[in-house]
């Protein structure tokens, strides 16, 4: 049996919600046992999550908050995903140095490339005996894609945006730093500035009027 991750895309939009609300009871086929779901709508080139669930280990439907589709909804949903959009798979292989066409494979890029502007796709994760159990179910509600991913991989694409994420944290966190630092400089310099200016003037002051202290002793002796 292969865990695979599905992706698919309807004709009738509505039919994303459909297939969600039955497989809720009816999550195992008999060449097939699906246990994480999720509905996700792409707006203004973004992808976010909409509604799903996970099987628990008594059977129920509970809410997606962990799992592998969790981890990727909390990837394309988050700030890296609305960040890069559509281009998310791509600079993670860029960044991995992966061929064109490997990068093109992965969950992150097909969700933004199959799923046109305010339109649903629907996200599984299924146990399979063979494949064609669960794409004639899905067939059935008119599909247009069904794109099938070895969970293994998706694992791993996601572990990267992961890492990627955590590196632009990095970055920004030092970035902004570096930011306030030099704003902090840039103020330390105006109070030492003003410090400096008020001194010269005091200095000045005392200056002047020990000068004239001393003009004021030379006159008084010389007389």
């Amino acid at each position: 049996m292969e865990n695979n991750v599905l992706l698919a895309v309807f004709k009738n939009q509505l039919s994303a919600y459909e297939v969600l609300n039955d497989i809720k009871s009816n999550f195992v086929g008999k060449n097939y046992v699906i246990t994480e779901a999720a509905v996700v709508k792409k707006e203004d080139g973004k992808v976010s999550f909409k509604e799903g669930f996970q099987i628990t280990s008594e059977g129920n439907a509970g809410f997606l908050s962990g799992g592998l589709l969790g981890a990727f909804v909390g990837i394309i949903g988050g700030p890296l995903g609305v960040l890069l959009g559509g281009s998310i798979g791509a600079l993670i292989g860029e960044s991995r140095g992966n061929a064109s066409d490997e990068v093109k494979s992965g969950i992150l890029s097909d969700t933004t490339k199959y799923l046109t502007d305010n339109n649903f796709g629907l996200i599984l994760l299924a146990t399979e005996e063979n494949e064609s159990e669960l794409d004639n179910y899905l067939q059935k509600y008119d599909e247009e894609v069904i794109l099938r991913k070895d969970a293994r991989a998706v694992q791993k694409e996601i572990e990267l945006a992961k890492e990627y994420e955590r590196e632009l944290y990095k970055t920004a966190a030092y970035n902004e730093f570096k930011k306030r630092a030099n704003e902090e400089k840039d103020k330390f310099k105006n109070r030492v500035d003003d410090v400096l200016s008020d001194l010269k003037d005091k200095f000045e002051e005392a200056d002047n009027r020990l000068k004239l202290e001393v003009a004021k002793l030379r006159e008084k002796f010389r007389k």
